[in-house]
């Protein structure tokens, strides 16, 4: 398998996403002073979908537009008019901040990321801000990131796929992108000749009209069982 560069998304696929929405919501609901009769899996799983919704309604925004809505969205709903008495955009970078933050990599991940980052150049492809890769537990791990906001596209957008191979100057086919989403990942990477491993943690199942990916691993030592 001729393979020059390795793509990752990051949410999910390297790192714990829902430990780092879970803490940036008790977090939040603590400063607050709201209380919900959910569980912090939940709310978090509420304003996930509420922001994926709203990057996939329109032109651009910024993830810290998109997600600040979904946040006063979700807390709402939880206590309808709360957040008029509340600083709505330090509450949008305090979530943030442990979205990413706190959010811890994959037990297999830092061992597999420092072997495969001796032999391939490496680089997520990130539907956050660029700014906020910044405070990720894997940075230093990476030379360089590709984010939504340098393509002011989101995934599935072929535009991000197509930034991050100008970028990394390598040919699609010659790409394999790792991903545990296969509706933004697997859906934009394959109509551009990337190859695809689908890191499926959850044990889930593609829908009937996707495209399949060329690999299937339920963690990341799979991707690195392929060049061992």
């Amino acid at each position: 398998m001729d393979i020059q560069a390795i793509t990752f998304d990051y949410f999910g696929t390297l790192v714990d996403v829902d430990q780092g929405g879970m803490t940036g919501f008790e977090h939040v609901l603590q400063r607050a002073g709201v209380r919900s009769k959910d569980s912090l899996f939940d709310v978090y799983l509420d304003w996930d979908i509420r922001c994926v919704q709203n990057y996939r309604s329109g032109p651009y925004r910024s993830y810290r537009q998109v997600a600040g809505e979904a946040l006063v969205a979700t807390l709402e709903a939880i206590e309808p008019g709360c957040t008029q008495r509340l600083d709505t955009d330090a509450l949008a970078d305090l979530y943030l901040g442990h979205l990413v933050g706190s959010a811890p990599p994959h037990p297999e991940v830092p061992e597999i990321l420092d072997w495969l980052a001796q032999r391939f150049p490496m680089m997520p492809i990130t539907n956050m801000d660029s700014a906020l890769w910044q405070c990720s537990q894997l940075v230093q791990f990476f030379d360089q990131v590709t984010t939504a906001e340098m393509a002011h596209a989101y995934k599935p957008s072929e535009s991000i796929f197509r930034l991050a191979l100008e970028r990394l100057a390598v040919p699609a086919g010659k790409v394999l992108h790792c991903s545990l989403a296969s509706w933004a990942d697997i859906d934009g990477a394959k109509p551009l000749g990337m190859r695809v491993a689908w890191v499926n943690r959850g044990g889930d199942t593609l829908g009937v009209w996707q495209p399949r990916p060329d690999h299937e691993f339920p963690d990341l030592n799979g991707v690195r069982a392929l060049f061992d």
